[in-house]
């Protein structure tokens, strides 16, 4: 439960309170006049039905406190109040005509439901009963409270009354506003980026959640757009960090230019964009993130001619929303890896997430969608136990598929590579999860525990039967080519073939992860330790048709 959620709570039990204890007052008048007419020997019959009569109006009234603060609707809440408004003004009256109209005490009990109503509704609520009350009891006193001298004495001493009234209601609506004005001002600190004026990374994930559920409930399309400033950093470094934000003032005014403000658009983090798309599909989501990449390549910004192509750009992932995805992390985290090709290939271009374990070969493969759906079953186990293994899947399957292709692979190999690629870590599931997400270097005898993934992977796949062919692979995929791997210590070409690629895809990718015990590298110095371990780790001529394809992407 949020804050504001038990805020608001908290208030509606204080406003109850308040409302049940002025009934509470009520109910006495009621039994001081019963004991009036009691005491004065008057028949029961005579005053018994104002009891029940009231105790039916209290209960009434009761009844809609509660409704109206615990199950209503917006809607049901305004009739709800002002039904529940007219029946206690409607207690009160009655309980000051029966106990002496101008002589009673139990004027007083309009004050509590000025104080409720104010505080609750807001000040012009609160004036208006207050003005509203002021005049019945002052009504009530020029009626039938008798004169003196042609002066209404009790009218006068009611004038301080009704002045309490006007005041109280004037003080707390007050207080109430300025209260709701700086709620408001600390939500929007909490929920808008101070620099851009955008709404923040927190905002995102609650309206990105928000609308997934609501696309699923009303079976509507939904989108979502992550753009990247390129070479952010070189810019910052050559012009400074005030030049750095200007630019992304400048870019921020550009996407709401572009698309509105209609649009949910949010300053992920850093030199990080993101936009919600309710109701747009894939292509018109695409279409749009290639119209705001041209826009921010074709806008000048101050001092752009010292990076890359002389421009300022943009790289933008597109994601949307497919029947596959279990929640709204998985759309988000679509989203991410489709930005992540458009930063790793080239750069400034759009990049639309397509999953490779949906679209590989369904050639009248036989198992095909039973080994889909364990692979989906298998990743959902690993996500839900290290977000950055799944990341890291996503990443592998796209390099195995790039290299099934620079090899020119049958597609039964190329799909046992890129399935065996979905699930090469999957044993991790039964590595212990403080040394699965240890954010310093392993022990000795965590690195043990690490080093049994490729068994224990095997071991499950093993009795899959839909998947058993990638078994091999995956135990496999830790072998180093000078034999100095694990589990079994194999060499050169005992290393099965498609595990030599895997553990080529596998590492290059692990190379430029960002892990909390360690730094990722860059693209160049991936190439590099790749070179380095030509040899040694990596099977040579793998190794170059890699790099090959690599640079031919980039």
């Amino acid at each position: 439960m949020t804050n504001k959620k038990t805020d608001r709570l908290n208030i509606q039990d204080f406003l109850f309170s308040v409302r049940l204890l002025s009934l509470f007052f009520a109910a006495i008048a009621f039994l001081q006049f019963a004991y009036w007419q009691v005491d004065a020997g008057a028949e029961f019959a005579s005053y018994v039905w104002y009891v029940p009569l009231a105790a039916i109006a209290i209960a009434a009234a009761i009844y809609l406190c509660l409704f109206n603060l615990r199950r209503a609707t917006k809607r049901q809440q305004r009739w709800g109040k002002a039904l529940e408004c007219g029946l206690m003004l409607g207690v009160f009256f009655f309980a000051i005509a029966v106990t002496g109209l101008w002589e009673s005490q139990y004027k007083i009990l309009f004050l509590f439901l000025i104080i409720s109503y104010t505080f609750e509704s807001g000040m012009r609520v609160g004036l208006g009963l207050a003005a509203f009350c002021s005049l019945a009891v002052l009504a009530i006193d020029a009626v039938w409270a008798p004169t003196q001298g042609g002066v209404n004495l009790q009218m006068q001493n009611d004038l301080l009354l009704c002045g309490a009234f006007i005041v109280t209601a004037w003080a707390l609506g007050f207080y109430s506003q300025i209260r709701q004005e700086y709620i408001a001002s600390l939500e929007k600190q909490v929920r808008v980026d101070g620099l851009t004026g955008l709404l923040n990374h927190r905002s995102f994930y609650d309206a990105v959640q928000a609308g997934f559920e609501r696309a699923v409930r009303e079976d509507q399309p939904l989108s979502l757009i992550f753009a990247d400033v390129d070479y952010f950093k070189t810019y910052n470094d050559c012009h400074g960090h005030q030049a750095g934000d200007a630019a992304l003032v400048a870019m921020a005014g550009l996407f709401t230019q572009l698309l509105g403000d209609g649009k949910q658009i949010f300053r992920y983090g850093g030199e990080e964009f993101s936009l919600i798309l309710p109701g747009v599909g894939e292509e018109e989501a695409r279409a749009l993130a290639e119209r705001l990449r041209a826009a921010v390549e074709e806008h000048p910004f101050p001092g752009e001619e010292v990076l890359p192509g002389g421009r300022l750009t943009i790289s933008c992932g597109v994601a949307a929303r497919t029947p596959q995805q279990a929640d709204y992390k998985e759309l988000v985290h679509s989203g991410d890896d489709a930005l992540y090709r458009a930063k790793f290939f080239r750069k400034n271009r759009v990049e639309v997430y397509v999953s490779l374990l949906e679209q590989f070969p369904r050639e009248g493969s036989e198992g095909v969608e039973e080994a889909l759906a364990s692979i989906r079953a298998l990743i959902a186990v690993v996500n839900s136990r290290d977000m950055y293994t799944f990341g890291h899947t996503e990443r592998v399957v796209y390099y195995a598929d790039m290299m099934a292709r620079q090899l020119a692979l049958p597609p039964e190999e190329a799909g046992q590579l890129v399935y065996a690629a979905y699930v090469h870590d999957v044993g991790k599931i039964n590595i212990p999860k403080e040394v699965l997400l240890k954010p310093i270097g392993l022990t000795d005898e965590e690195w043990g525990e690490m080093k049994r993934h490729p068994e224990e992977g095997a071991y499950i796949l093993q009795n899959l039967p839909s998947l058993a062919f990638t078994a091999e692979l995956v135990r496999h995929h830790h072998e180093r080519y000078d034999g100095s791997g694990y589990p079994d210590g194999l060499k050169g070409e005992e290393i099965p073939y498609l595990s030599r690629v895997l553990t080529l895809v596998d590492s290059f990718d692990a190379i430029l992860s960002d892990r909390p015990y360690k730094k990722g590298r860059t693209f160049e110095e991936g190439i590099a330790e790749l070179v380095r371990c030509r040899g040694t780790q990596f099977d040579p001529a793998l190794t170059d048709q890699f790099i090959e394809a690599l640079r031919t992407v980039r």
